[in-house]
């Protein structure tokens, strides 16, 4: 039957999707950075536009809290990717003059980071 074979590709989608998840959380879970950071991002907005895109053909879950999960994590990344852009377009000059902005922007960084990683940390993520 076609709608059979559909729907297991569909949650072989989503379960692959997990699992990428998983292991992009447990990584920034070890160790937060920014790279790590883009990763878990990635991987969890993939996880909710399949899920969204296939829900007729997956079993449901709530999507609330990965929805607020990247929410979090935009705060994080919003202040990684303005510190990199000022310090790029800065000279060493205006660096030193926009240093307690850079500072600023890294504290906003590193306290939303431990949000995240709180959050991760309070909450199993499981999926068939």
């Amino acid at each position: 039957m076609p709608d059979d074979r559909i729907a297991e590709w569909a949650l072989g989608l989503v379960k692959a999707d997990v699992h990428a998840f998983k292991r992009a959380r447990a990584r920034f879970l070890r160790q937060p950075s920014a790279k790590r950071l883009h990763d878990l991002r990635t991987t969890a907005r993939r996880l909710r536009l399949l899920h969204e895109d296939l829900r007729e053909a997956v079993p449901p879950f709530s999507l609330k809290r990965l929805r607020r999960l990247i929410d979090l994590t935009g705060e994080a990344r919003d202040a990684a990717v303005m510190r990199e852009a000022l310090r790029e377009a800065l000279d060493v000059r205006e660096r030193r003059a926009a240093r307690g902005l850079l500072h600023a922007l890294r504290q906003r960084e590193r306290i939303a980071l431990n949000r995240i990683a709180r959050a991760l940390e309070s909450v199993r993520f499981s999926h068939p």
